[in-house]
């Protein structure tokens, strides 16, 4: 990723559609000189330099006029007066932009694709592994470690699924000059997006800044998920809940005090990585307004933005998944989690048992298996003995149908249909 947003690599970018600007000129007839099939490649690139000509004292103060005065001299001199000939600066800055673009947005989806791999592969491992579910970070009723997996498998589809359709709003270009008025016609356009595997799009003299704010944002929305996962991970691995451990290799230090710290610091790096993604969002909006037709107020933004953002993404993506990879679980102590509470997590069943059996209003079941169940959250009681030994609940309900409300298994039956809806035939991505 790194590469791909090098100053090296956008600058081969504007060889490539300078080069193809003028194949398609001679291709049209427009002008007859022979273009050498290897022009592309034996066009040199030295960023430095090009910087040097744009930044030193007398230099030209702009960046594609000092890359036309560097690459000018190494083409044949037939070839010189053709050379970005009728194009503006943005024809092959922003038709440049698009194929990094394109080629960042491919990497990702395979960044993507490899984690939710990883989450398929852990979420059959864990299928049948029951914990507890929590909302509001307190415990609410069981599911399994798998489920929980593939709730994020199913999420990370759907990114996958949008990475799709902005691939198809990315894959565009243009060589419409200075207003988007078309100093070239238009055909020549049409060519070159072509030679390139664009699309023309309609311009002012650069490609709306609304496909670039929807880069950012599909990368400002992966990172949030992958933000959310780590926390729970990070939740998980609490010395008091202890469901996960993230790998500690030996040798590794948690603390230069303390020599007993196991630290969850690959998800908290992540989490904090993820943060500076969601901002950058704000700046692509911002760069949305353009002055009339053109101005530069996107430019300085986005040279820090686009690369940071995608290759943070890349790097969050490929370490939370080395992460997922490497967590011990711990089956056994998700078991002694989901006791914690002696009964209250079927509290639930407890309610519609009496409204069921007894004929109560649905409201008046839950005041009477709210009352014992505060009871006993507040003393710590065993919930069913509760109910066991209450007067009024023995004379709505048997004792065998409130042991009825005391089954995990019942609690985990639909976890194949849940399978089924996430892993069938998700996203397009097989088996």
């Amino acid at each position: 990723m790194g590469k791909i947003w090098s100053e090296d690599q956008r600058l081969r970018n504007w060889v490539r559609v300078d080069v193809e600007a003028m194949r398609a000129r001679a291709q049209l007839g427009e002008i007859s000189v022979a273009i050498p099939d290897d022009l592309q490649h034996t066009i040199n690139i030295d960023a430095g330099a090009i910087e040097e000509l744009e930044t030193k004292e007398g230099g030209t103060g702009h960046d594609v006029m000092a890359f036309l005065d560097y690459t000018s001299p190494q083409l044949p001199p037939a070839l010189r007066p053709h050379w970005h000939y009728y194009m503006t600066s943005m024809d092959c800055g922003d038709t440049g932009l698009m194929l990094q673009l394109v080629e960042s947005l491919t990497l990702i989806q395979e960044d993507i694709i490899a984690f939710m791999l990883t989450l398929r592969a852990r979420a059959h491992e864990f299928k049948y592994t029951p914990m507890i579910g929590r909302t509001h970070t307190v415990h609410a009723e069981p599911i399994t470690f798998g489920v929980k997996l593939a709730n994020w498998h199913d999420e990370m589809g759907r990114h996958f699924e949008r990475t799709q359709q902005l691939m198809k709003r990315l894959t565009v270009g243009k060589l419409s000059g200075a207003v988007g008025m078309y100093t070239l016609p238009p055909n020549v356009e049409q060519i070159v997006c072509q030679r390139l595997g664009l699309v023309p799009t309609i311009t002012t003299q650069v490609i709306s800044r609304d496909i670039i704010a929807e880069y950012v944002t599909v990368l400002g929305l992966i990172a949030g998920s992958i933000r959310k996962f780590a926390m729970a991970g990070r939740l998980m691995q609490q010395t008091e809940v202890r469901e996960l451990q993230e790998a500690f290799r030996k040798g590794q230090k948690g603390s230069s005090a303390m020599p007993h710290k196991r630290n969850s610091i690959g998800a908290e790096n992540v989490s904090g990585l993820a943060a500076v993604i969601q901002g950058y969002t704000h700046a692509a909006y911002e760069n949305q307004l353009t002055l009339h037709e053109r101005d530069i107020s996107n430019s300085g933004s986005e040279r820090i933005i686009l690369p940071d953002a995608s290759i943070l993404i890349d790097y969050i993506l490929a370490r939370f998944t080395r992460i997922v990879k490497g967590w011990s679980v711990f089956p056994d102590r998700m078991l002694y989690n989901l006791s914690l509470t002696k009964g209250l997590i079927f509290s639930q069943d407890v309610q519609a048992l009496l409204a069921d059996k007894s004929g109560l209003p649905r409201q008046e079941a839950h005041a009477l298996a709210y009352d014992i169940a505060q009871a006993c959250w507040e003393t710590g009681a065993d919930f069913k003995q509760a109910l066991l030994d209450n007067p009024r609940i023995a004379s709505l309900v048997s004792p065998s149908d409130i042991e009825s409300c005391f089954v995990l298994d019942e609690k985990l039956k639909y976890i194949d249909h849940i399978f089924d809806q996430v892993f069938g035939t998700h996203n397009g991505l097989g088996d």
